[in-house]
């Protein structure tokens, strides 16, 4: 399924795509959430077409 969605996405239309706050949203974009829904990954690769590894990077502390 491929979402359509405006050209370049506003934060606040992400937060309401994704169900979550503006705030929150931004967060999550600046990596400052400490967890992220797979839901939200889900919607996230498919609003991209794109895969996984392409938005989700695995470091080490």
């Amino acid at each position: 399924m491929r979402l359509s969605h405006p050209e370049k996405p506003s934060q606040r239309y992400m937060g309401d795509l994704l169900g979550m706050t503006e705030s929150n949203y931004r967060k999550l974009e600046s990596n400052v959430l400490e967890s992220v829904k797979l839901s939200h990954l889900d919607i996230l690769i498919k609003f991209f077409n794109c895969k996984l590894e392409d938005i989700l990077e695995y470091t080490t502390d």
